[in-house]
């Protein structure tokens, strides 16, 4: 009975110390996942990995946009602009946990309402692996989106990677 209290006194300790690696590096990753350079050509490029560990595993999704370009975090109904989606279809051995965690975006000058985001973006969604015997490793995760400059929209796009695990 002992071990089981100081067991259940230092299993919380042990979580947060695995979470705060777990979260150091998400971070690393975000800080070295490369993108290819975005320009007038090709305004926005957009690259993915997973960090993957025994037990959890986390989508990153960045984003490179071209300077002027932006791309759609919120558009009010009122507007013609497509804001982003998220693509996430995981396995049925992995469990989503929360929302997606994403880059601050700005406020539109021109646009009143909008949120974009200019020059890049993260995003993040974190999972937990299920032991379901089920061997599908593959997670597909990307974004739908529109970019515009000041003087053009292009059509809207959908980028997606399968990242295998």
């Amino acid at each position: 009975m002992k071990w089981l209290f100081i067991f259940l006194l230092c299993f919380p300790v042990l979580c947060v110390k695995a979470q705060k690696s777990f979260n150091a590096t998400i971070a690393q990753t975000v800080e070295q996942l490369k993108c290819l350079p975005a320009d007038e050509r090709e305004p926005v490029t957009l690259n993915a990995q997973l960090v993957n560990t025994k037990d959890s595993i986390a989508v990153v999704v960045k984003v490179q946009l071209a300077p002027g370009w932006h791309i759609y975090e919120f558009v009010p109904s009122t507007l013609p602009y497509i804001a982003l989606e998220r693509i996430l279809q995981v396995p049925e051995n992995i469990r989503l946990t929360g929302d997606w965690d994403k880059t601050n975006p700005a406020t539109s000058v021109n646009d009143p309402g909008v949120l974009i985001y200019e020059q890049e973006a993260v995003f993040v969604h974190k999972a937990v692996k299920l032991d379901t015997g089920k061997k599908d490793n593959t997670i597909r995760a990307g974004l739908y989106y529109q970019t515009c400059n000041l003087r053009q929209c292009l059509p809207p796009v959908e980028k997606v990677f399968e990242l295998k695990f």
